[in-house]
């Protein structure tokens, strides 16, 4: 929670409402009909200061703390009941200004209502039903800022002996609170959509037939809409259906296809059919398999499946090296203004562009063994994602295109496993626990994917995973002048003490083509997760815990920089960085300077064409395990609390993100490259569950 300065005539504290009403209604028409009505709505409402708590959080972390003060106090000319906010310039940055300066009044408002028709047909064919519905969902939002002119100041002079102090004003404040109509903020979305149902469920002995259709139509309209295009309704249309065959509960087949019709294709594109097919065997209902293990198996599954699912949000963030927008009309030339009012080509027409297309094999297995004791499924899979939007940039320059056109020319396989499982036992009524597990490992590299003609081959994409960088191998720091003069050559004002890198190719310089895929990649490959509950007696211990793995973490040295506009020296930094008496070859952080680390070392700029560049000197593989939730509980005594008239009254207490275990320990792992981003909060509790 945030403090309100004693001299502001308004609060800047966080206060967040939410009111909140729900109705579901169920009536019975006839025997065989039955009408069923909900209706969920959400009142949010917000008002804390005008810059956010994150905000702040990194202005602060990027303001020296002895150039000024938060606030001065008064001095013999400036004594007037104000905030006196303290800066060094008028472009300096003050945190506790930026939060005490104004606040912001924003509310949402999010209604999602539904009616649906249910007719069984049993009198005629038994096990048939059929399902019509019609949903509305409207979402509101508005932002209006009421904000402040701060009072600026610096610290003119400061007599020692006397205590006495001389402030400077940078310029000159208004403590009235003022409205800037181009601050407010009014969006809008409405989406209605319907949906016809059939099911079907039949069984003649040893078969069982289970049927489903589905047809669905929905239509999307926003208040953003400020050209053509992004004004003009999305609608969307899909047919499914389902048939699956059962003999004697031991055998199963299914099929299933969905047709699927986008606004964003062209016309002989629009629709895209996706077919899939699964075969599941209970061989733990096979007689000969139940009589050998039935006190050990209790239950034992195979499954296999292949299908096909399309994807129609593509474009939407497909950006290249020239920050081309494809648009909502992907096959359409995307033509916009810029800012000096002349039209711009963002992408070019392409009608043969497709539905994205993934394709995935798995192989599952479920198991339950000694009556429930263990239980567990692990699935593994392998998806081929083709028709990937992507941008050509082989085209020849006679061609005389300002822009890479966009194409379906991707190709990306992952492959992987998912694990879940539990373990429960009662040791008697008053002693027993339950620990649920999970674990995830993926890993998807390219498979196909245009690339440069001229791009070095140990740069290319295929065979790489998808988020993997391509960067520079460091070898340590240049320990000595003589050292740099018999070294290749690097970009930038580099000195002893400032990092070298490898010369892949040879050619006596360090450039772009000695970049090489460095790492494992950004995104974790293996994500893993336990929780459990232990009861004893009336005590409860409830756990979660999550980590993760196979992913390597880049450190961005620019945003750590010291010193630079006016940012403050990492203590980290300080204690292990290069210096003539401490000639490591590979401590934190190269020599330190007043000017950013990527003008000695340009390579550290975190810039390219197609992915960021970066190096090894700042890249930690990095694993961690984070324990998410502690809470101890008791459970009152059923006698007295029926006495006043509850069912259940259990207090607890509870702790979030009490601890984390990591290799990495300048700052939360999940925070980020930078670590200047808001912590992750430690929260306490304390409550009561109640039962009536």
């Amino acid at each position: 929670m945030l403090k309100t300065d004693r001299l502001n005539s308004f609060d800047v504290n966080i206060r967040n409402n939410t009111t909140a009403l729900r109705i579901n209604l169920n009536i019975d028409m006839t025997p065989s009909a039955k009408l069923v009505l909900n209706s969920n709505s959400t009142l949010d409402a917000y008002r804390g200061p005008l810059s956010s708590v994150q905000g702040a959080y990194s202005l602060a972390f990027n303001a020296n703390p002895v150039d000024y003060a938060a606030v001065y106090p008064a001095d013999a000319t400036y004594g007037f009941p104000h905030i006196r906010f303290g800066y060094e310039t008028k472009n300096s940055n003050n945190p506790y200004a930026s939060i005490q300066a104004g606040y912001l009044e924003r509310s949402r408002f999010a209604t999602v209502n539904r009616v649906e028709y249910i007719q069984n047909w049993g009198a005629i064919l038994k096990g048939l039903e059929t399902r019509a519905n019609v949903s509305l969902y409207k979402e509101a939002y508005y932002s209006t800022p009421f904000q402040t002119t701060p009072y600026q100041y610096r610290l003119a002079d400061y007599n020692h002996q006397t205590g006495e102090h001389t402030l400077e004003q940078l310029t000159e404040g208004d403590k009235n609170l003022k409205v800037d109509p181009n601050g407010k903020v009014t969006e809008g979305e409405t989406q209605v959509a319907g949906e016809f149902r059939v099911f079907y469920n039949g069984n003649w002995g040893d078969h069982t037939v289970s049927y489903t259709g589905l047809f669905n139509l929905s239509q999307r309209t926003t208040s953003t809409g400020r050209t053509l295009f992004s004004a003009i309704k999305n609608r969307n249309m899909g047919l499914s259906m389902r048939l699956s065959y059962g003999y004697k509960e031991r055998y199963y087949l299914e099929g299933s296809f969905g047709y699927n019709g986008s606004e964003r294709f062209a016309k002989h594109n629009r629709f895209g059919f996706f077919p899939s097919i699964g075969f599941s065997y209970m061989l733990s209902k096979e007689p000969f398999i139940a009589n050998a293990t039935g006190h050990w198996l209790s239950f034992l599954k195979v499954r296999a499946s292949y299908g096909k699912v399309g994807n129609d949000g593509i474009g939407d963030a497909v950006t290249d090296n020239y920050t081309q927008n494809v648009g909502r009309y992907i096959y359409l030339e995307n033509v916009g203004i810029n800012s000096q009012d002349q039209y711009v080509i963002y992408s070019y027409a392409n009608p043969t562009i497709q539905w994205e297309i993934a394709e995935q094999t798995n192989l599952g297995l479920e198991v339950t063994l000694f009556k429930g004791l263990l239980d567990f499924t692990v699935d593994f899979y392998e998806e081929i994602r083709h028709n990937i939007l992507s941008s050509r940039t082989i085209v020849p320059a006679s061609m005389g295109l300002g822009l890479y056109p966009f194409d379906n020319v991707g190709k990306v396989r992952s492959r992987g496993m998912d694990f879940s499982g539990k373990i429960q036992h009662a040791f008697s009524n008053d002693f027993w626990f339950i620990l649920n597990g999970t674990a995830t490992y993926n890993k998807s590299v390219f498979k196909e994917i245009e690339e440069a003609a001229d791009k070095p081959e140990w740069q290319g994409k295929v065979g790489h995973d998808i988020s993997q960088v391509v960067g520079y191998i460091a070898e340590g720091l240049f320990q000595s002048q003589e050292e740099i003069d018999r070294s290749p050559i690097q970009s930038g004002n580099y000195m002893p003490g400032d990092i070298r890198y490898r010369d892949v190719n040879g050619d006596g310089k360090i450039s772009i083509d000695d970049a090489v895929h460095i790492g494992y990649p950004t995104e974790p490959r293996f994500v893993y997760g336990f929780n459990g509950t232990i009861s004893y007696k009336r005590f409860e211990f409830n756990f979660a815990f999550q980590g993760a793995s196979k992913r390597s973490l880049f450190i961005e040295p620019s945003s750590l920089s010291p010193f630079v506009n006016d940012r403050a020296l990492l203590s980290a930094i300080w204690e292990d960085h290069w210096t003539p008496e401490n000639m490591k070859a590979n401590p934190l952080w190269p020599r330190l300077s007043t000017s950013s680390i990527i003008t000695h070392n340009m390579e550290e700029a975190r810039i390219g064409q197609e992915t960021l560049r970066a190096s090894t000197y700042f890249m930690r593989e990095v694993k961690f395990l984070r324990c998410q939730s502690l809470e101890l509980a008791y459970n009152l005594p059923t006698r007295w609390v029926e006495k006043i008239g509850l069912q259940r009254l259990k207090p607890y207490i509870r702790v979030n993100n009490p601890f984390l275990i990591s290799d990495f320990d300048l700052w939360d792992v999940e925070l980020g490259s930078s670590g200047f981003n808001y912590p992750i909060q430690r929260t306490y509790s304390v409550g009561i569950n109640l039962s009536f």
